[in-house]
């Protein structure tokens, strides 16, 4: 078993005292054990008015800005800023001149590119263009679909009827054959 002691207090603040752990926790060491670790831990006086307890809280969490600051600027002064140093020295050039832009037509861009890059490009405005056709037909076989009418027949199976003229089916007909 733990080694008591007494404490002289005055008869008022003991009455306050024992009310106020009869609130908080079931023995009175535990509520003055955390009472003592949160002054510690928050850096709080009791002797500090809480009166405006958000300003308070501002300073304090201010205090402990100030020291995520300096713990973040000794990062930088320490391994950033060197390890950036040792990147910048291994890309830098013998020669560090600024690089020198040359204006050329579309010609002279044309006449520039390997074969392989003139087959990607031929292919891709075919795709291109393969792609706009396609879509082309999607919408004339939509547009035909919604004039097509089901049709019940009462002898033999029933079956689908298309109600577009002739010329309209010829025209359709062209582009698939």
């Amino acid at each position: 078993m733990d080694d008591f002691t007494t404490i002289r207090l005055k008869k008022k603040v003991i009455k306050r005292f024992k009310g106020y752990s009869k609130r908080t926790s079931p023995s009175y060491s535990e509520t003055l054990d955390f009472m003592v670790a949160f002054f510690e831990d928050t850096g709080l006086s009791p002797y500090d008015t809480m009166r405006n307890p958000i300003l308070s809280c501002t300073v304090s969490m201010n205090k402990r800005m100030d020291a995520v600051v300096s713990i973040l600027r000794n990062i930088e002064k320490t391994q950033l800023i060197p390890t950036r140093e040792m990147l910048e020295s291994l890309f830098k050039e013998v020669g560090d001149e600024e690089p020198v832009y040359i204006e050329r037509t579309q010609k002279e861009i044309e006449a520039s590119k390997t074969e392989t890059e003139k087959l990607l490009d031929y292919y891709m405005r075919e795709l291109d263009k393969n792609n706009k056709e396609l879509y082309k037909i999607k919408n004339e076989f939509s547009h035909m679909l919604r004039k097509a009418s089901y049709v019940k027949s009462t002898f033999g199976k029933s079956y689908y009827r298309l109600d577009i003229p002739r010329e309209k089916m010829e025209a359709v007909m062209s582009i698939f054959i």
